[in-house]
């Protein structure tokens, strides 16, 4: 085995030092130079110019495998991937069948690994190397056993089928709730011009049709009322659920979720996660960017709408009525939309938000191709970059949403 040295058969005195029981096995299995090792070697010390290579590391693995230990069942399937653009020092580290070759491998330094002290023996070197590689601590991607990533994978897709369930029961409730109340707001109405029609038949021009066009919007009125009520979101347990209550269920839902996803994974599997989530962020920031762009444009067309109808009620009308009263009508709609526009700052917000979108959207394609700044050749390290600098933009994002709701005044403070 290179990298281990032979050495000379005398036994050290006992020390207070235990071994577990499987160290012994792995020296039994483990040779150096044709010679094989055996239990009694436990002791013996390390020479002073010991230097331990990966594939010593190698060896010491291949013959913990070959022992057969449950106590070792997560480093016997530990694979050292040496790259030789890098120093001898230097591995990556990654298992077989907990973790992916390619996307959780860990670039590793041998001192890291393993720091001989100057009285180290076979026993401490086997212990800790092993140790050192079986430690759940250590984030090489493989800390999720095939029947945890199987339970983690299975709460992630119950969590998002309650949550799309949680979401499309509010979204029933609201239409329930708006097609029940609109009927109930409008039957009043329409029953008092109803009644002051009838009263009074002398200012209506055709009677008939007059009530004609009221039984048939009272129609239309109930049958929406029906659909409402029929709409209404129920269970079993606990009857018609209100929208503050299907909403509670939601916050519960999420609550949930983050006691479970705390104690689940490694950084490296939540970073890789984060990865795969980062398009549904791209996708919200365009679709709040629609949303205000599409507010922003609304409100301009209104007030080129109204300042052209403002102009030409003047031209056409010179008696007062009716131009006065479109004139008011127009005059209080522009004064509106000028005030919510300036004070809501609809296109800015949609501006920040296409900049941020576009940004991350940047970054990502730039992981993806790993070209500048994601062109290290180690994954995590780019991972790692790549969060930083995401996190970095929405939160730019946000101290911009925070300047837009602060006056003129407050905003040079928060800049």
């Amino acid at each position: 085995m290179s990298g281990l040295t032979d050495l000379p058969r005398e036994h050290e005195p006992e020390t207070a030092h235990r071994y577990e029981s499987w160290v012994g096995d792995v020296l039994r299995h483990l040779a150096h130079e044709d010679q094989r090792l055996s239990e009694a070697d436990i002791r013996i010390r390390l020479p002073e110019d010991f230097v331990l290579t990966w594939e010593g590391v190698d060896a010491i693995l291949s013959a913990a495998w070959k022992t057969d230990r449950e106590e070792l069942k997560w480093a016997i399937n530990v694979q050292i991937a040496r790259q030789i653009r890098y120093a001898s020092n230097g591995a990556y580290v990654f298992h077989l069948r907990y973790g992916s070759p390619d996307r959780y491998k860990r670039y590793v330094r041998l001192e890291d690994l393993f720091a001989a002290a100057s009285n180290a023996t076979w026993g401490d070197l086997v212990e800790e190397v092993i140790e050192s590689l079986n430690d759940p601590k250590q984030e090489y991607g493989w800390s999720l056993e095939p029947a945890q990533q199987h339970e983690y994978a299975n709460s992630v897709i119950t969590y998002r089928r309650g949550v799309a369930t949680a979401e499309r029961r509010i979204r029933r409730a609201l239409l329930s709730r708006w097609l029940r109340l609109v009927p109930l707001v409008m039957m009043p109405l329409v029953l008092a011009v109803a009644g002051w029609g009838n009263l009074w038949p002398e200012d209506v021009p055709a009677l008939r049709t007059f009530n004609i066009v009221t039984i048939a919007v009272m129609l239309v009125l109930v049958v929406v009322f029906l659909v409402g009520f029929f709409l209404r979101v129920k269970d079993d347990k606990h009857g018609v659920r209100s929208v503050f209550q299907l909403r509670r269920d939601l916050e519960i839902i999420h609550d949930r979720w983050t006691l479970n996803a705390s104690k689940a994974r490694p950084t490296t599997e939540r970073r890789d996660s984060y990865r795969e989530h980062v398009p549904r962020v791209i996708d919200r920031l365009r679709q709040d960017t629609r949303l205000y762009r599409r507010i922003h444009n609304w409100f301009q067309w209104g007030v080129f709408f109204a300042s052209v109808g403002t102009t030409a009620t003047t031209a056409f009308w010179e008696t007062p009525q009716p131009g006065k009263a479109i004139l008011i009508i127009l005059g209080s709609f522009l004064a509106f939309a000028t005030a919510v526009t300036g004070y809501f700052k609809f296109r800015e917000r949609a501006y920040n938000l296409q900049q941020t979108a576009d940004q991350v959207e940047q970054h990502a394609t730039a992981f993806d191709l790993g070209i500048a700044p994601y062109a290290d050749s180690d994954a995590a390290v780019n991972l790692e970059r790549f969060a930083e600098n995401v996190e970095m933009l929405r939160m730019e994002q946000r101290k911009r949403e925070q300047q837009l709701e602060q006056p003129h005044q407050g905003q040079a403070d928060v800049i």
